[in-house]
């Protein structure tokens, strides 16, 4: 039974990125860009920031979004289980009716998470976010929303020299006090390259569900890692 599990685990990551690119539509592509840089500041205690920067399609110029992000983790000594909070500053640009006129929107964002890993073996790990979030847009408008991101992480090659890893996602959005409770659902499929032990590159594609349509992205994530807690060898 596990083995049949695993199989298809790793199935799914495989296929996430083929199946992503197989519905994207024309003209609707979209580009993604991230850096995230993480310290470990005490044996149980994480701090996270991340920029965040996507355009519309081919014209990295033409703003879509822009958000800064940080947040702090608390990990729990006996058990794979992390619990967090965090705040978020955003521009959104979106376009008028017309395609034409962009105007921009402000939000501040508040939110609470809780993050848990699983090892099904050596080199597939799987790990659950569930994201409560306080939405503060304009100044008079508020949206409480929930998300939960499920991550699957295949490693390639072998376990201690090897730098390709595969991985897949998909996360759905939930509005908590709106009449319309779906928001998104999000599909990721790709890649990670393991530069250094500390800095890792990532490329996704990633196609986001919502009401009005299916809009595709292509995704470049840059991964910086920071240890404070250990001890100064010299």
């Amino acid at each position: 039974m596990k083995q049949i599990l695993l199989s298809t685990l790793i199935a799914l990551i495989i296929n996430l990125s083929g199946y992503s690119i197989a519905i994207a539509q024309p003209g609707k592509f979209n580009q993604f860009y991230m850096f995230l840089a993480r310290a470990k500041v005490a044996p149980q205690w994480t701090v996270t920031s991340l920029v965040q920067y996507r355009s519309y399609d081919v014209d990295i110029s033409d703003s879509r979004l822009f958000l800064v992000n940080t947040y702090a983790d608390y990990k729990l000594k006996n058990a794979p289980v992390q619990f967090g909070g965090g705040y978020m500053y955003l521009e959104i640009s979106p376009y008028d009716e017309t395609g034409t006129e962009k105007k921009t929107i402000l939000e501040h964002r508040v939110f609470q998470q809780v993050t848990i890993g699983h090892k099904l073996s050596d080199r597939l790990d799987l790990s659950q976010r569930y994201r409560f979030e306080e939405r503060f847009l304009f100044s008079d408008r508020f949206i409480l929303r929930a998300r939960h991101l499920l991550t699957a992480n295949y490693k390639l090659g072998d376990l201690e020299t090897g730098r390709w890893t595969l991985i897949g996602k998909n996360e759905i959005r939930m509005n908590l006090d709106k009449e319309t409770a779906f928001d998104s659902f999000r599909l990721w499929g790709g890649a990670g390259y393991k530069i250094t032990k500390t800095f890792e590159a990532e490329f996704y594609w990633m196609s986001q569900f919502e009401s009005g349509g299916i809009f595709n992205f292509a995704v470049l994530s840059l991964r910086k890692n920071f240890d404070f807690t250990r001890k100064n060898k010299n």
